[in-house]
């Protein structure tokens, strides 16, 4: 599939920093016990081995023993546990996976689910992806709770239609899914526009909107709808607002915890006897060559005495 980026500039609200650098510090608070550490770990791989071929277990559901634990805390201040394969890789080096779109997140960040995060935010699309065709029944005459009856009426599918939907790469990292204008439609094509002289009217329509139902739209999405409008109302809109930024959280500290599952001692190695200096063999020759002339010595007075033996 072709990658392209979408249009120069950015949203206001596009974050461009780098990753933080995490830093390895001891964190406050103590580590969840390793036999509750261990039973989580082997209830979780249990529903994932029962999901998949025996076969595949080293790949997706490994034993425990090849986990090192490390505790962290995340750049919203909240500290939590994870595992990396093996001791050597760091926390912030892994990318954790995003289920909804089926992807890995950038390298140094986890899941932090928050009951009050802010606004998720508007990103760039930086590059396309994959394309998928999905069909959809005729919507149903009585609108829904989101909208009226008359802007259904204009929005509304009467009979049974096809939806192109391209994953896309925003500028935060994060995955997500736009819908095209059409089947036919590419990202080389660029995004389709409405009439230039339809949007003064589309421009009025939204400002009587937000005066006459102040609650209706927030700030937030008032600025990007704002943006879009002054773009000519593009589609595919060339900024999404990514909901994953609003749980994945950076790792900016860590602290080592053990393996999940202790390692055996290794036996100790017999230790190699230390090598004996000049000195200790120089003296130990002397006291040898001693021994030696002594030695000899004695055999010449044997000799002398079986000589004389002989000879009496």
């Amino acid at each position: 599939m072709p990658n392209s980026v979408a249009r120069e500039g950015r949203c206001p609200q596009e974050v461009t920093s780098a990753a933080p650098t995490a830093v390895q510090r001891r964190l406050p608070g103590a580590a969840t016990p390793r036999e509750e550490a261990l039973r989580e770990y082997q209830d979780f791989n249990a529903k994932r081995r029962s999901r998949i071929p025996a076969a595949l277990w080293p790949f997706w559901a490994p034993d425990p023993e090849q986990f090192y634990r490390w505790r962290v805390q995340l750049e919203c201040g909240c500290i939590t546990e994870v595992l990396t394969n093996g001791s050597e890789k760091l926390p912030a080096e892994g990318q954790g996976y995003d289920p909804l779109h089926k992807g890995r997140l950038p390298a140094g960040q986890v899941r932090c689910s928050h009951d009050d995060p802010p606004p998720a935010p508007y990103r760039n699309i930086v590059a396309w992806g994959e394309r998928r065709e999905v069909s959809f029944p005729a919507d149903p005459v009585e609108p829904p709770d989101w909208t009226d009856a008359e802007s259904w009426a204009v929005i509304r599918h009467d009979e049974p239609h096809t939806s192109a939907f391209w994953t896309v790469t925003l500028s935060c990292g994060h995955l997500t899914e736009v819908v095209a204008p059409d089947l036919q439609w590419k990202p080389t094509n660029g995004p389709k526009r409405a009439i230039a002289k339809r949007l003064p009217k589309m421009k009025a329509a939204f400002e009587e909107f937000w005066a006459s139902d102040p609650e209706g739209q927030d700030e937030h999405k008032r600025e990007h709808t704002r943006r879009m409008l002054e773009d000519g109302w593009p589609c595919p809109r060339p900024e999404q607002q990514c909901h994953t930024c609003s749980w994945a959280k950076w790792i900016v500290a860590y602290q080592r915890v053990g393996w999940l599952v202790p390692r055996k001692p290794e036996p100790k190695q017999p230790k190699t006897p230390k090598p004996p200096s000049r000195a200790s063999l120089q003296r130990r020759l002397r006291q040898a060559e001693v021994e030696a002339k002594q030695l000899r010595e004695q055999l010449s007075e044997l000799d002398e005495e079986t000589a004389s033996e002989k000879n009496s």
